[in-house]
């Protein structure tokens, strides 16, 4: 959030920054739809990036599109809706309705075809294909700030409520800052925390264990400049923010209005000597930012532990409404202050045979394996696990089993290992132990109000 002055100063210092916020799932397109849905992974089964992986599928669309929090208020609160960016990966492709298919819930659609662009790309504008090219002007965080500005620009303040989506790719890669951004961090180098690029630590799972351990000294430069470019995307995001403020200000919609700033995945640079990526059970993955301001909101930082799974009921909250779902609205007052929730993530493997140059073209379990990386590898079919995360004022705790031949156990005390180098997993007492894989086991399989896991005391840790 370094980067983002405007919006630190516009919706954190005028309203709520929730400071425990976690992904239901490290990764795009299952995490993006825990948040329309209020689901965890395990009751929407979109488990990664693909077709075949439930994203933006035909079951997708048949089951769960339609009881979206847009869907909701736009049937029952006749909401005005309007989406612009990013939907999910898969959105757009022929074998799945093309760019003719305009999810529910939704009056004006502007939903980028296939996964992040920032050049070169095309928006669905209400059904319609628009193709963009490379000049600066086809900026995709530009032009979805554009669409928002015309859709606010002709909104009439007597009209139906509004819900309104804006969902740019920014940081994710390619990592392409707009040109006026271009070498603003120059100078910034990826953090270099105490567990930026170790040596083998033989705690951890087996993908992490994967050498080269420390990484060669000519890969830093290349994280260092992903570092800066992401940080750089954000620049035109914080512009964007700045713009939607400042319309909403001069139509005297703004205090009457919640403005929400989150993110679908966290994101590892170095980190035990992993390149980049976001697939690892981690705190640099699983925790996100999230701003919110609007009526009745004080400026607060709430120590709560939240999740993505419960924008679903705090969106609706905002309209007065309440759907089943697998989270709860942050909006509530007296949030519970010791709250377990879920992150889950199933892991992929290559899906053709890849020709990179590296070990691992032989091993088609792996993926995601770059030469310019020191070959190392960001998944694998078996990087597949559940975790709890419990927040509490005497506890901070993640406990972790992998679905690998080890059936590997991860967990860390956060009280005393902030940056996760100390697996106890295998440390602490059995009995211990045992109450962690109970809780973890009815997580796993919970849903709707059996996803609540709160004022627990001491029962399991």
């Amino acid at each position: 959030m370094t980067p983002m002055k405007n919006t630190l100063n516009l919706i954190g210092k005028q309203g709520a920054t929730f400071v425990n916020n976690f992904v239901a799932t490290p990764v795009c397109c299952p995490n993006r739809a825990s948040i329309l849905t209020g689901r965890y992974q395990h009751n929407h089964l979109t488990i990664n990036n693909t077709i075949s992986g439930g994203c933006s599928s035909t079951q997708w669309q048949e089951t769960h599109e339609p009881n979206t929090f847009a869907a909701y208020l736009k049937n029952e609160m006749n909401y005005t809706t309007f989406y612009a960016g990013k939907y999910l990966n898969q959105y757009g492709d022929k074998n799945v309705g093309g760019v003719n298919h305009i999810p529910p819930g939704w009056d004006w659609w502007a939903g980028l075809v296939g996964n992040s662009k920032y050049y070169n790309y095309s928006l669905s504008i209400n059904g319609t294909e628009r193709k963009y090219g490379d000049k600066p002007e086809d900026y995709l965080t530009d032009v979805i700030n554009d669409l928002a500005m015309q859709f606010l620009n002709g909104f009439n303040p007597n009209d139906n409520p509004f819900l309104m989506v804006l969902s740019t790719p920014a940081p994710h890669a390619p990592f392409t800052p707009a040109v006026r951004h271009i070498d603003k961090f120059k100078d910034v180098k990826a953090k270099r925390t105490p567990n930026f690029n170790t040596f083998t630590q033989t705690d951890k799972h087996w993908l992490v264990r994967r050498g080269p351990s420390p990484l060669p000294e000519n890969v830093l430069p290349k994280l260092d400049n992903i570092y800066r470019r992401r940080w750089e995307t954000l620049l035109a995001v914080d512009e964007l923010v700045t713009n939607v403020y400042n319309i909403l200000e001069q139509k005297n919609l703004l205090n009457n209005t919640y403005i929400i700033f989150t993110s679908d995945n966290g994101y590892h640079i170095g980190q035990f000597s992993m390149p980049i990526d976001k697939r690892q059970p981690y705190e640099t993955d699983i925790r996100i930012p999230l701003l919110i301001s609007g009526p009745g909101i004080p400026h607060s930082e709430v120590i709560e532990p939240v999740s993505t799974v419960d924008l679903f009921a705090s969106i609706l909250d905002i309209a007065g409404l309440e759907q089943p779902s697998d989270g709860k609205s942050f909006l509530r007052k007296n949030l519970a202050n010791d709250r377990t929730v879920l992150i889950e993530y199933r892991g992929e493997k290559s899906r053709h045979k890849t020709k990179t140059g590296c070990p691992s073209d032989n091993d088609s379990n792996l993926y995601l394996c770059n030469p310019e990386l020191a070959c190392k590898c960001q998944d694998a079919a078996n990087n597949t696990y559940s975790c709890i995360r419990r927040i509490s004022p005497m506890h901070d705790n993640v406990f972790c089993i992998f679905e690998d031949k080890e059936a590997y156990i991860e967990a860390y005390d956060l009280t005393q290992d902030n940056y996760q180098m100390n697996n106890i997993g295998y440390t602490m007492k059995h009995g211990l132990r045992y109450r962690f894989r109970k809780r973890l086991k009815k997580m796993a399989t919970c849903k709707n109000e059996e996803c609540i896991f709160t004022n627990l005391g001491n029962t399991y840790y």
